[in-house]
């Protein structure tokens, strides 16, 4: 019997409305895609740093460093953002380290909907595209521009507590809102009830709301998928991939893959091409 090819998953991303999951062959050490129609892959429980990935090529961690959290080990993170948690909640307006481009660019603060459910959140202005479609959202529409990520942050929380909208959703939640597309009336309605409440408050962009709609859906499950744990076997035909979820067909019935966290595993497919 022929030993089974491991691949490490260095990345999950969007092109446009692409999901792409890039894999490095630990043997022959090339760089492919997973094939995202069929799946039948084991992952494993335990991650390591997925090295660099630039314009000049891959490199892989030279330490395979084990990690729980995080993809990236010191080594290997990109010097654009010094701080992790920097990512999530920004200390300051970029100031107080060496490398403030992170920061201090344009940022915004935007509405997106899923279905019928708000969730308020914020990203650098000229990545307000790819974080919408990163985060699987059905709508989308800014409300504020800042100067600053920091800025953004706190603007972020204040429409978030002041109008009780969402800074993020259950998973479980939002599976449920795969059952049926949603139209552009209901999601109008939503987004035009709360833009009044924001701006009585303060003015807004008054931006139009954006469609988001082109996403990878074959089929929808007839009811609300079941989550499952990264780590362990995948089987199924991929009936659709919306943000960071995959959702396969098993006979037990419709099971949801959190596909961000595959990165930083490593994975067996049950049946192997080495020629990759």
């Amino acid at each position: 019997m022929s030993e089974s090819t491991v691949y490490h998953v260095i990345a999950y991303y969007w092109q446009d409305f692409k999901p792409v999951v890039l894999i490095y062959n630990l043997k022959t050490r090339q760089l492919s895609e997973l094939p995202l129609t069929v799946i039948d892959f084991t992952a494993s429980a335990s991650k390591s740093c997925v090295g660099r990935l630039t314009e000049a090529g891959y490199t892989p961690c030279p330490q395979q460093i084990v990690l729980t959290d995080a993809a990236l080990c010191a080594d290997c993170r990109p010097p654009a953002i010094p701080v992790m948690s920097c990512v999530f909640e920004p200390r300051c307006d970029g100031e107080r380290c060496d490398y403030p481009d992170f920061c201090t660019r344009p940022h915004v603060v935007y509405l997106a909907l899923y279905s019928n459910l708000p969730k308020v959140g914020m990203t650098s202005q000229k990545r307000f595209k790819e974080r919408i479609i990163e985060q699987g959202a059905d709508a989308a529409a800014v409300l504020f521009n800042c100067e600053n990520r920091l800025a953004a942050r706190k603007l972020e929380k204040e429409v978030s507590t002041r109008f009780k909208i969402a800074q993020e959703i259950k998973p479980q939640r939002l599976l449920k809102q795969w059952l049926s597309a949603p139209t552009k009336e209901q999601m109008m309605n939503v987004y035009q009830t709360y833009l009044q409440k924001i701006n009585a408050w303060q003015t807004t962009l008054n931006q139009e709301l954006t469609i988001f709609d082109q996403y990878p859906l074959s089929q929808r499950p007839r009811s609300p998928p079941r989550l499952v744990k990264t780590a362990g076997h995948h089987r199924g035909e991929v009936m659709g991939i919306k943000g960071r979820f995959l959702i396969y067909y098993t006979p037990s019935g419709a099971k949801a893959l959190e596909m961000s966290d595959l990165v930083g595993r490593s994975i067996t497919p049950a049946t192997n091409d080495d020629s990759k």
